[in-house]
């Protein structure tokens, strides 16, 4: 975008004609929500439809003269918004007279980037119509612990991760980047599953809730919901529907780690994953569906995430790739190959970022590993359902996550002849 210097001299009358037309439209988009909202609340206001649109023709006006007339034209602007916010007594807010001033500015865009100056005029109007949702939201909706988490989320990946070094320890693994961002990832994915749930907590609870445990530990969530069953305080089917739902958020989770290591992997398994996470969840939406309806409340003050959760599953991650790596210095392939297949029957996720750091998808041992570590897990969870929830448990939940264990490895080994 040119932000040469743009007088009238130089100028076709067409063009001014339309920097002035854009100017105005923009300036009567702005005062026609003010307009409203005062009317609406029965409010009075120093600017409404014709001063907005005033304001953004003004900011054309005067930088079309040049920059310095731009600039007194400010001024002035600055000193009516000032003086009406020193004299104002019922409306006590400053959010039309901030409007009113980068609606100037908006006018004035218009002479180097009309689509800008549109854009910005919309966003403008959008934000000022979502008053009293934004207010809600922020008032009413978002918990105090829940503010307290976003803040310290955003702090992670703004301020934490830009600075953390970007530089592995030992080999291809024991970078403090990748740990931080797997802390940041995990973090961001349970937040995310905590406002899905207070959004859709009455209707999809029992689901939301396996999906949202399932991101933290998919092998303790078909533990729980075994115990459950084996105790007699639930049925085996909709738990065993549940404990699938978790296995979704395991698929989802494992894209989210792999894409944090390495591209060209994910675009490997990011089909056949989809394809099975699809068939698990329809299997799994199946069984869930026979569960009674239960009104599930959320707790008052609850948190979006829990760090210790999230710290204990990066560390446990790092602790296997490190594991699996030496495995790999110390054996070659066949050394990745049993390293992979141990570390899944506890942990898949950190089994495949070590596989996914140590070759590329056309590497035969990675994939070999990539493969046999999928199926170890696979194994393991059934072997886990039937210790915890008995005959009827395993019998709902095993035939699922095997068939869509069989057609993830199917897909992959397709993927993999090509």
């Amino acid at each position: 975008m040119d932000f040469s210097i743009v007088s009238i001299n130089n100028l076709a009358l067409s063009d001014v004609l339309i920097t002035l037309a854009s100017a105005l439209g923009c300036g009567l988009l702005i005062g026609l929500e003010r307009e409203r909202s005062k009317q609406r609340e029965n409010q009075q206001s120093f600017a409404g439809l014709r001063s907005f649109a005033i304001c953004a023709l003004l900011g054309a006006i005067c930088f079309l003269f040049g920059v310095n007339i731009g600039i007194v034209g400010a001024l002035i602007i600055g000193g009516i918004v000032i003086f009406s916010m020193k004299n104002q007594t019922e409306d006590l807010g400053s959010t039309t007279e901030l409007a009113f001033v980068m609606t100037y500015f908006i006018g004035a865009m218009c002479l180097w980037n009309t689509s800008l100056a549109a854009g910005l005029a919309v966003l403008l109007t959008i934000i000022l119509m979502t008053k009293h949702p934004m207010h809600s939201i922020a008032g009413k909706w978002i918990t105090e612990a829940e503010f307290k988490d976003g803040i310290f989320l955003l702090a992670l990946i703004l301020v934490a991760l830009p600075l953390t070094p970007n530089t592995p320890l030992w080999g291809a693994v024991l970078n403090p980047y990748i740990i931080l961002k797997l802390v940041t990832l995990i973090l961001a994915v349970q937040a995310l599953a905590h406002i899905a749930k207070r959004l859709l907590s009455t209707k999809n609870a029992m689901i939301l809730s396996a999906i949202a445990s399932g991101f933290v530990s998919s092998t303790a969530t078909v533990a729980s919901l075994g115990m459950e069953v084996r105790a007699g305080r639930a049925l085996a089917k909709p738990n065993a529907g549940a404990a699938l739902m978790s296995c979704i958020a395991t698929l989802l989770q494992l894209l989210i780690i792999v894409a944090g290591v390495s591209i060209l992997w994910l675009k490997t398994i990011l089909l056949p994953t989809l394809v099975a996470s699809v068939l698990l969840g329809i299997c799994a939406y199946a069984l869930v569906r026979s569960a009674p309806a239960q009104e599930q409340h959320q707790p008052t003050d609850s948190r979006m995430f829990s760090l210790k959760e999230a710290g204990i599953i990066a560390l446990t991650l790092t602790f296997i790739q490190a594991g699996v790596y030496g495995l790999n210095l110390w054996l070659g392939d066949a050394g990745l190959i049993a390293g992979t297949l141990l570390a899944s029957l506890f942990e898949i996720h950190a089994a495949m970022a070590t596989v996914v750091m140590q070759g590329a998808p056309t590497d035969t041992a990675a994939m070999s590993a990539f493969i046999l570590g999928l199926t170890a897990h696979a194994v393991a969870k059934s072997i886990n359902a039937a210790l915890t929830g008995g005959k009827q448990y395993f019998i709902a939940f095993a035939p699922i996550q095997i068939l869509h264990m069989v057609v993830l490895i199917g897909l992959l080994y397709w993927s993999f002849s090509l």
